[in-house]
């Protein structure tokens, strides 16, 4: 099944994980992504086994995640400042953290990277500063269309980034050239 094949992370900023981790600990407010600051998310759909033929099943969970981010950020914009408040965001990362922990599936550092936290990161910052963001949906890659060493990680899969600016055009590079560095910098 295409879902537990998935995996998701924010990409940028790249120090993310880093600034989640303060903010938890107290050491910075909300907002913690300045709003010139790029955000890219990512989604990799056929992790450990590619899409093969479920390329519309992974079309139709990508609109769906698409459109969840899209209430999420509707959401923030529309609801009062509260939820826009540190305190208030740290609470529910604490809760998230609280949650995991009953789960057992706790790691260190591991609140820092969770998708749910990370997705609710880019939907509060998108609202608290009224950006406009886009989804986009790409693949499955070709072994062709992809460098050696980013190769065994991407081909035969696909990838859906969502971004804080209103399309690719405003991009000063192709919205895949985050996801491949990002690539890069795992191997």
């Amino acid at each position: 099944m295409i879902v537990a094949d998935s995996h998701m992370a924010m990409i940028l900023p790249d120090d993310i994980s880093q600034r989640v981790s303060d903010f938890l600990a107290g050491k910075k407010g909300f907002p913690f992504i300045n709003k010139d600051e790029l955000v890219c998310i990512m989604y990799l759909y056929g992790k450990n086994s590619g899409v093969g033929t479920e390329i519309d099943q992974v079309a139709g969970l990508a609109q769906k995640t698409a459109s969840q981010a899209a209430v999420d950020i509707d959401i923030y914009l529309n609801s009062s400042a509260g939820k826009l408040d540190s305190e208030y965001i740290r609470s529910k990362f604490q809760n998230r953290q609280l949650q995991l922990a009953i789960e057992k599936k706790t790691e260190a550092g591991r609140l820092s990277s969770d998708p749910v936290i990370l997705v609710d990161c880019f939907a509060q910052h998108i609202a608290y500063h009224k950006q406009d963001y886009f989804f986009e949906l790409y693949g499955p890659f070709k072994d062709s269309e992809l460098t050696a060493d980013i190769r065994p990680a991407l081909s035969g899969r696909m990838v859906m980034v969502g971004y804080n600016k209103k399309s690719a055009q405003e991009l000063d590079f192709h919205p895949l050239i985050a996801v491949y560095t990002w690539f890069k910098e795992q191997v």
